[in-house]
């Protein structure tokens, strides 16, 4: 005996089915989209948190900015201040800087003394290092640098990329050469390769008043970059 059965019948008619289906489908698309906003709303905010604006420089061209951490900065400018603080401390030229009139030297202890520039190069190091450096580099210095019959100049080979070794802290090695001549003696040459401990400080506040000195204006400059030496050792490339 054959027996038929019937077909089942499915839960919910064919339109229903469908009815549900679409449901299903856009419940699923505004869980997307509530994610897709959520995530976008993180990142508008990541992106506010870091201004970017424009400011216009003295020679009437504009620069784009973006705001960073207190203690950030570029690469390029803490090898720039490393640059300046060598050339300073070892380029002695017997004159005052930016002027033709010879250089008497500043006493730093006793009757030793360094020239004017090394001492500006004292200004871009913690306060007591600095002091300490001038006295030890005092007894280097030749008398006949102020008499203009010795000058000492340098040169970088190599300057690396700062490495930071911790927040707000790089070390950075400087491979360069001093050369000094001497005036009936000749030239002599010395290696000068050293690494170098640099930390992030307060930025002097611009600009300046208007009624600032030349010792103020001097500080200032050398120290915009707001960045100080705190250790200076032998470097072996």
């Amino acid at each position: 005996m054959n027996v038929k059965l019937k077909q089942s019948q499915p839960l919910l008619p064919e339109s229903k089915n469908t009815l549900a289906l679409c449901f299903i489908l856009l419940t699923s698309f505004v869980f997307l989209l509530t994610i897709a906003v959520l995530v976008n709303t993180v990142s508008l905010r990541a992106l506010s948190q870091k201004k970017v604006t424009f400011v216009q420089l003295k020679d009437g061209t504009a620069a784009r900015i973006a705001e960073q951490d207190e203690f950030y900065r570029e690469p390029k400018t803490i090898q720039t201040f490393v640059s300046s603080w060598v050339n300073l401390t070892w380029a002695w030229s017997g004159k005052i800087p930016g002027t033709n009139d010879p250089d008497p030297g500043i006493k730093v202890k006793g009757s030793t003394k360094v020239p004017t520039t090394a001492w500006m190069g004292s200004l871009m190091m913690e306060s007591e290092f600095g002091k300490a450096s001038l006295v030890e580099l005092a007894p280097l210095v030749p008398n006949t640098i102020y008499s203009g019959k010795t000058r000492s100049g340098v040169y970088i080979s190599h300057i690396g990329e700062p490495r930071e070794i911790k927040r707000g802290v790089w070390e950075i090695d400087v491979i360069a050469t001093r050369v000094v001549l001497e005036q009936g003696i000749g030239e002599s040459r010395e290696q000068f390769n050293r690494t170098f401990t640099v930390k992030a400080v307060e930025i002097p506040k611009s600009p300046l008043q208007e009624n600032a000195n030349e010792l103020e204006k001097t500080i200032h400059s050398l120290r915009a970059a707001g960045l100080e030496i705190s250790r200076i050792v032998e470097f072996k490339p």
